[in-house]
């Protein structure tokens, strides 16, 4: 892989080809993770896109407000699957500027976080439904650090391994948070192997990883 180090004032996005599978290896918890998302979710610099989260870390209103504290308007397009617990209302959070969301237009949920069937099935409707507009399509995956919890590794890498498929045929910009604290080095080595890109801080700096 050829590699590129940044600073933090430097946009990570402007070295992930659109169409790329991200993995971000970074703590769960820490600002800049925070920042690296959602400069990975604004290829574009404005709301015309499809952002599409998975994310079993946070509800769906966190993902709403982290969206618009970098940014005044919510995406032209939302979807959030929100896996393993109760969905809560979205609307609250988007603000007048966007109008009235109601929360079944925004949110797919998911209670079972193991049902990886599922949740393939939820994730190609939804680039299907977004196939015949033109907006560039990104998606944040929230976390393989937590999916770990409920499937083994053998059925992760098959379940990435055609979901990658699905975000490359859908020419999806899509990033994958893994927290390389919470694993072992054989976890975060064979997941590794799926992504065209691998982002991870590395003395303070983002070091970004290409095929």
């Amino acid at each position: 892989m050829r590699s590129k180090g940044h600073d933090e004032s430097e946009s990570l996005r402007a070295d992930v080809e659109q169409g790329a599978c991200v993995l971000l290896l970074t703590p769960s918890i820490h600002e800049a993770t925070d920042d690296a998302c959602h400069d990975l979710l604004t290829p574009t610099g404005d709301t015309d896109e499809n952002v599409l989260w998975v994310t079993y870390t946070r509800s769906a209103d966190a993902c709403i407000r982290d969206w618009l504290s970098h940014t005044d308007e919510r995406p032209r397009n939302a979807r959030i699957v929100s896996v393993g617990e109760t969905t809560r209302s979205a609307s609250a959070a988007v603000g007048d500027s966007a109008g009235p969301a109601p929360t079944s237009d925004i949110v797919e949920p998911l209670s079972n976080p193991g049902d990886l069937t599922g949740l393939g099935i939820k994730l190609s409707e939804i680039l299907k439904e977004w196939g015949d507009n033109d907006n560039e399509t990104v998606a944040c995956f929230d976390s393989l650090t937590a999916l770990l919890q409920y499937a083994d590794l053998q059925t992760i890498y098959k379940f990435l391994h055609v979901l990658t498929g699905r975000f490359d045929t859908a020419d999806a910009t899509a990033h994958f948070h893994l927290d390389p604290e919470a694993c072992d080095q054989q976890t975060v080595s064979t997941l590794t192997s799926l992504f065209d890109t691998v982002v991870e801080r590395e003395e303070g700096e983002w070091v970004v990883r290409s095929r």
